[in-house]
Formats: C-alpha cells, sequence, structure tokens
C-alpha cells in the first residue's frame, strides 16, 4: 500500500488490530506500525499491551486502556512504543511519507547498522540445529504433541485455482 492509498476490511488478529479497523475506518499502511508496536511489546514485556478474555474485551481495550510501562523500561523503549501506539494513525510514528525511515531513525534503534541488515551481514543470534526437513526438537512439545485441526472450507467459498495458478 502506497502513502495515502486507504482500505476498510476488517481483517487481522485482535491484540495487534489498530483503532481504525475495530472504529471500521478507512485506514493506511500506518495501520502495519501500530502492529509492530504491538510486537515490540510482546517481545520486551512477554505480555499484550492490551488485554482482555475475549474479542471484545481486546478491541475495548485498545480502545480505551493505556499501555503499561515498568519503571525500569528504558526510556527509548517507552518512546518508540507510545510513538507506534498512538491512536491517531496521523501522529503514529511512521505513517507520514517517509514510511519506515521514521522509525528507523527512533533513538530505539540508534545501534543497528541497517545497511549491514539490509545487505545480510549480520549473523543471526541464534542458528538452530536441524537434522531433517520434519525436525521438530527446536520447538516445544506442548505444541507439536497437538494433532492439527483443519477448519473445512464452507461451499462456495473456495479460490478458484484459475485465480492462484500453482
Amino acid at each position: 500500500m502506497w502513502y495515502g492509498a486507504t482500505t476498510s476490511t476488517f481483517c487481522g488478529t485482535p491484540e495487534f488490530m489498530a483503532p481504525e479497523i475495530i472504529l471500521d475506518k478507512k485506514y493506511g499502511r500506518a495501520v502495519d506500525w501500530w502492529a509492530f508496536g504491538v510486537l515490540i511489546y510482546q517481545m520486551l514485556l512477554q505480555q499484550s499491551p492490551f488485554r482482555g478474555e475475549d474479542e471484545d474485551e481486546i478491541y475495548d481495550a485498545i480502545l480505551a486502556d493505556e499501555p503499561l510501562y515498568p519503571i525500569h523500561m528504558p526510556r527509548d523503549s517507552v518512546s518508540i512504543l507510545q510513538k507506534l501506539l498512538t491512536r491517531e494513525p496521523e501522529l503514529r510514528l511512521g505513517s507520514g511519507p517517509t514510511d519506515a525511515q521514521e522509525v528507523m531513525s527512533h533513538a530505539f534503534f540508534r545501534n543497528i547498522n541497517w545497511d549491514d541488515i539490509y545487505h545480510k551481514r549480520v549473523p543471526p543470534p541464534f542458528l538452530p540445529t536441524i537434522t531433517s526437513p520434519t525436525d521438530t526438537s527446536n520447538f516445544d512439545q506442548e505444541f507439536t504433541s497437538v494433532t492439527p485441526v483443519l477448519t473445512p472450507v464452507q461451499s462456495g467459498k473456495q479460490l478458484s485455482s484459475a485465480i492462484f495458478p500453482i
């Protein structure tokens, strides 16, 4: 989606939905920066910034609650989260015409060499050992022991293979 383009589809994982999606407003790519803020929050604090027992409670929290920031959290972390989790999309970090450049230049990322990232010169912090294409030893058994359940496709809802050729 380019700068200034909008859409109005109601879709996404509830915890990551931006307020403008929940409010059924037209939205642009700023919704992705909101979701990025939720992701950073979850990675730093191991919990969602907006919690609820069901989808409606999560939506209410997104629209009304302020995320909590621990007193020991670094100032740059709080700053980027507050700027990404701004409810007004036009004020949200990354929502302007410079898009990702605005986010990348935030002090939170000051030690990141984006050129090295782009050119894949940064070694991964963890390289898993994989013994075969079906090796699941790097995943918790809590997840690998669950039998997958596929949702049946409703009649008439299938996409044509002509649209998406194999």
